[in-house]
């Protein structure tokens, strides 16, 4: 590299990051008068400091092969009026390291009391695993202009690597993300396209998201803790050839709160085109695994529900998508099959009033013989009072902790042992109890620790 292309590609990571100091400023987040501001392209590895805290202003791209590094502790906040939003390009990556007492916390910038969803785009992980939507296709929410990397996911024009490597991201709090640009066009609050299996995701807060929770386009990408907190739209969204593993994850939803698209715990689609379009060197369909998952829908929460509430689980033509060990309450309806190749086994499902249980054209006559349905969810949580989920201090459904008690199975409960063992598989950890808890937390989840927060609107950054 020439010393001049070195000293230009300093000089554009400088601009990226340019001082705020403005006490008049109403934009700036309550208590905080000074903001390092981050925008446009961060071309050289760039590494952030605990010490300082950030406004993403419109669309911010990590250009390959640069690094962006976030220590433990870093706060970000995303600016509101330029739809502030982080985005990995392919080739680039994101190394973001919370520790359960000290998360990194991307988070809106408006001040305690005023927070709301929408008021950022959240972040964006893109890599070159496969995608059944083409070897350079667009994230959603992002407009590529004609050769430009920003906002490409897949393989390019080399063989797609389900193993690439994006970096790392754990013990993360996304809060208040998410815009709708149009219908189908939405920035979520963790969207992750062609992200492949090296790539490190785990122990993740979402709250409060605009849309989607998390939302997969391809990937071989795999998660541990994974927590959706009152979620717009569907809490984990699968789509264009997603294969990745998932365990241990925990929703709630809330009962007045639903997206006019329909609202699910997961949505699960993959590529109508047939045959699936070979992209890369390989052609499948959408193929995750999903285990050990509570879910506390919106029936938990209050008896009237937003009716654009649909099913806990909508599996769309062509998704192979396995979900097992999971308890899945509070929906009217328990699942959707588009597809007969779903295998929704060894679950537990409880509507919490009303038990339809599984419909479409491709649902299993096994259905209720593969998964337990509950007539109630006291059998599982033990005695339960449904109160608003949106009045925490008035709901006997929060421990002291913030943690749902709920999800804690109590003593007697037929679904402490019985899970499906799935350790032939050495992602899974092979545990006895379905949920994501037993009677109570394991060490894995921390959840008394901050990076588990179910107030942020309360939270002074």
């Amino acid at each position: 590299m020439s010393k001049l292309l070195a000293f230009f590609i300093a000089l554009t990571s400088i601009f990226a990051m340019q001082s705020c100091d403005d006490d008049d400023d109403d934009s700036q987040p309550q208590g905080n008068d000074e903001l390092t501001v981050l925008e446009g392209n961060i071309t050289a590895d760039m590494t952030l400091s605990a010490d300082e805290k950030y406004l993403i202003r419109g669309k911010v791209y990590v250009n390959a092969p640069a690094k962006l590094t976030i220590p433990a502790g870093t706060i970000l906040f995303g600016e509101k009026d330029s739809d502030g939003a982080l985005i990995i390009n392919r080739g680039a990556m994101i190394e973001a390291k919370g520790t359960a007492d000290k998360p990194v916390i991307m988070t809106s910038q408006a001040p305690v009391g005023f927070r709301n969803r929408g008021d950022w785009g959240g972040l964006i992980i893109l890599g070159k695993a496969y995608n059944s939507n083409g070897a350079s296709a667009t994230i959603e929410g992002v407009s590529a202009s004609a050769g430009s990397e920003n906002g490409v996911y897949g393989p390019g024009s080399g063989n797609a690597n389900d193993a690439d490597n994006s970096g790392t991201l754990q013990y993360v709090r996304i809060e208040y993300a998410g815009i709708a640009l149009s219908q189908d066009n939405e920035l979520n609050s963790l969207t992750m396209g062609s992200v492949g299996s090296a790539t490190t995701i785990d122990h993740i807060m979402v709250s409060y998201a605009n849309d989607d929770a998390y939302e997969w386009f391809g990937g071989s990408v795999n998660h541990k803790y994974l927590i959706a907190y009152s979620t717009n739209d569907d809490d984990f969204d699968t789509d264009k050839g997603y294969n990745g593993k998932v365990q241990f994850g925990l929703v709630v939803r809330d009962n007045g709160v639903a997206d006019f698209s329909g609202s699910r715990a997961w949505e699960s689609s993959s590529n109508t085109t047939s045959p699936v379009p070979t992209v890369g060197g390989i052609s499948r369909h959408s193929a995750p695994v999903f285990s050990n998952v509570t879910v506390l829908g919106p029936r938990l929460f209050g008896t009237s529900i937003d009716t654009d509430y649909k099913s806990a689980v909508e599996i769309n033509q062509s998704s192979a998508i396995k979900i097992h060990n999971s308890i899945i309450t509070g929906f009217a309806t328990t699942a959707t099959f588009g597809n007969e190749g779903a295998l929704v086994t060894g679950n537990v499902f409880s509507a919490a009033g009303n038990n339809n249980v599984a419909d479409g054209a491709s649902a299993p006559i096994s259905f209720a013989t593969d998964n337990a349905i509950e007539g109630t969810v006291t059998n599982i949580f033990g005695p339960y009072t449904a109160k608003s989920a949106s009045n925490q201090a008035n709901n006997n459904v929060y421990s002291h902790s913030g943690l749902p008690a709920s999800a804690y199975q109590v003593g007697t409960s037929p679904y402490l042992t019985g899970a499906i063992n799935l350790s032939a598989d050495p992602f899974f950890q092979n545990v006895a109890y379905k949920g994501a808890f037993g009677t109570s937390a394991d060490a894995g989840w921390n959840i008394t620790s901050p990076w588990v927060n179910f107030d942020p609107n309360s939270a002074t950054y």
